[in-house]
């Protein structure tokens, strides 16, 4: 079987659900319903409120960053397409990116501004938002030598939160000190491969990006800091997430070194390892191991994962409506139509 993007996706769904299913049936479904049933409307409410305030900062990091760049677009129009992009790199399973693209689509659509000025705003702001996830992950890895953690469990903590620093710090330094590294790596492969016109249209189209990309830090640099300031603000409500859910069905108070590590650690399963649409499987079976680690069970695990997915899902499905009638959806599925021919 040829293993097109289509037939990778369906492969990895279906691993997905094996994994889910076995999983289920070793904690008990009936364990997790009722554990979904004891957080209430009421919790569901703040978990709600904790993914729309994440959506609301992220959007307004983004605007701060499309404003430096004189790129003009409404309010509301910036926080429905953060939703779509959010929607494709959620079912894309690969580490949560995929939906920059359809986000920068759907601003060009209503803007005066060139694509690649949109998509450099969103890479820009990408950066910003992962710099206040790796600040929290690596506050979370501090906090960790302090804490009771296994070692094993410690170690590859410490490890990771150093390989997104260096990923991260590579990323900051390429475009504030103009280093163009995507443009020379592409240059290199240009003398190395039989396409040296395809590639040398790629460079070009790389290079002019991270031209763009280097005025946020540059040019622009308030209105990057501006804007990581708020994604902090995101991250905190990204944060409190197993703090509303446990509080609610448990209440649970976990003190501000737990919290920050279970942050860090759910952080690097998401980050690392969403290699099924949705995380299926993946993220049950890696929560479950998580929250171990804080005396939970793997029902109350899994209860907290559905729990979070449906309101995930429900925001997944507005961000594809919203895709659709923008036309987003059949440009993808005709370019992606395209690229398996």
């Amino acid at each position: 079987m040829h293993l097109n993007r289509k037939n990778t996706t369906i492969l990895s769904v279906v691993a997905g659900l094996g994994i889910l299913g076995t999983i289920l049936a070793i904690v008990g479904p009936k364990k997790v319903i009722n554990q979904i049933a004891t957080l209430g409307w009421d919790g569901f409410g703040f978990l709600i409120v904790s993914i729309l305030g994440m959506f609301l900062f992220w959007t307004l990091a983004w605007l701060v960053i499309m404003r430096g760049f004189e790129v003009e677009a409404p309010i509301p129009l910036c926080f429905w397409a953060r939703i779509g992009s959010f929607a494709v790199s959620y079912l894309t399973p690969s580490m949560h990116f995929g939906g920059e693209p359809v986000r920068a689509l759907v601003i060009e659509r209503e803007s005066e501004s060139s694509y690649s000025r949109i998509f450099a705003t969103i890479v820009a702001e990408r950066i910003s938002m992962m710099t206040a996830l790796v600040t929290v992950i690596v506050l979370g890895a501090l906090f960790g030598l302090f804490s009771q953690l296994p070692t094993n469990t410690l170690l590859y903590l410490v490890l990771i939160s150093l390989l997104f620093v260096f990923l991260l710090t590579s990323l900051i330094l390429n475009f504030y000190k103009k280093l163009f590294l995507f443009t020379r790596f592409l240059a290199w492969l240009k003398k190395l491969l039989p396409w040296p016109e395809v590639l040398g249209k790629v460079e070009g189209i790389v290079k002019h990006l991270e031209q763009e990309i280097n005025m946020a830090f540059g040019q622009h640099i308030k209105h990057t800091f501006i804007a990581l300031l708020l994604d902090l603000i995101a991250t905190i409500f990204m944060l409190l997430r197993p703090q509303i859910y446990f509080y609610f069905t448990q209440g649970r108070i976990f003190s501000l070194i737990e919290l920050t590590m279970l942050f860090a650690l759910i952080s690097v399963l998401s980050s690392m390892f969403w290699i099924t649409p949705g995380g299926i499987g993946i993220a049950e079976g890696g929560l479950i191991g998580i929250f171990a680690l804080f005396g939970i069970s793997g029902s109350e695990a899994v209860a907290y994962s559905f729990s979070v997915k449906v309101i995930e899902f429900f925001f997944v499905g507005v961000g594809l409506a919203l895709l659709a009638r923008y036309g987003i959806m059949n440009l993808l599925f005709e370019r992606r139509g395209k690229s398996e021919n």
